[in-house]
């Protein structure tokens, strides 16, 4: 357990070092290879992170006595933003946030690894783990630029350039490839769900099925226009302002250069609830024929715990007029 805890205190700082390229490096694979935009917090801690990567570098090859001083400013803010970021995705304690008014929403789920993994949990992660690396190196004095005899020690260069290169060359591979993570690649596997309705029936959030011809449900001859009651309206308007105006507009005509117009499109027009229950649910990778925007959808709209219901009623909501 000594010997533990003496290399911890010994290494720390470059165990800090890793998390900052892996962080760093890993954020621009989702955005620039993954097609994932970033939004207004992720940019925050993007900001916060970045400097860490050559900040800790440059004063581990100066054995600079300060450097934890330098860093836990940059983590322990970082560490705040990437807090609130995932407590905004995953509770509804800030559920009156301001944050992401505009461009790709604060609360999408990009990834949401075995039910908890969000791209701000692994933000949170490596700048939790960076505070605490920097921490045990300011508790023991590290790094330190002379042995116990007074000598000066050398510069490790070859320490600080193998994590730096070793962190370069799995990301250029992953740069390379292109690799899917687990969620897409699983949400691609998923096909349509498919109903037994006419071509160009409506399938309504209650269940019931439109007549293309007349309107109306074959089962009840009710009007369309009130299949759905007021409250199903409310909700998927609620979810809707949620988790998909950020990117297609508060009216769902659309953001440029973002997010296509939804309401009164030919997309909504040519396809039936259940098809387009079928397309959120899947989500638009990069590679997709049918991608127009040049960016990646998420499987569910970045949201994995809309139920379907929960979205036949923002799909409903954006047919009203």
């Amino acid at each position: 357990m000594e010997r533990i805890s003496s290399w911890l205190n010994r290494n720390s700082l470059y165990i800090a070092l890793l998390a900052a390229w892996i962080a760093m490096c890993g954020s621009l694979y989702f955005s620039e290879v993954r097609g994932y935009a970033p939004c207004v917090l992720c940019w925050y801690q993007r900001i916060l992170m970045y400097p860490l990567a050559g900040v800790i570098a440059i004063g581990l090859l100066r054995r600079d006595g300060n450097l934890p001083y330098y860093v836990l400013p940059f983590s322990l803010l970082g560490l705040g933003v990437s807090t609130y970021h995932y407590l905004l995705e995953k509770t509804d304690l800030f559920a009156g946030s301001s944050f992401c008014a505009q461009g790709a929403s604060c609360t999408t789920q990009w990834i949401n690894w075995f039910g908890f993994v969000t791209i701000p949990f692994l933000a949170l992660t490596a700048f939790l783990l960076i505070t605490l690396m920097s921490l045990i190196a300011m508790l023991n004095g590290e790094p330190v630029a002379e042995d116990e005899e007074g000598d000066a020690l050398r510069t490790p260069w070859l320490q600080v350039s193998g994590v730096v290169v070793g962190v370069l060359a799995v990301f250029t591979a992953l740069f390379i490839s292109g690799a899917q993570d687990p969620q897409v690649a699983a949400a691609e596997q998923n096909p349509f769900a498919t109903l037994a309705i006419t071509p160009g029936a409506q399938v309504r959030v209650d269940g019931t099925i439109s007549d293309p011809a007349t309107g109306s449900d074959p089962a009840t001859g009710s009007d369309p226009a009130t299949g759905s009651d007021p409250a199903t309206l409310v909700h998927g308007e609620q979810l809707y302002l949620q988790s998909c105006a950020a990117c297609h507009g508060a009216d769902g005509l659309g953001v440029a250069n973002l997010g296509n117009q939804l309401r009164g499109s030919d997309f909504f027009a040519s396809n039936t609830d259940e098809q387009l229950l079928g397309v959120v649910r899947q989500g638009r990778e990069l590679n997709d024929p049918a991608n127009t925007t040049g960016l990646v959808m998420p499987p569910s709209g970045g949201r994995p715990d809309l139920s379907d219901e929960d979205i036949l009623a923002i799909i409903q909501y954006l047919r009203t007029p």
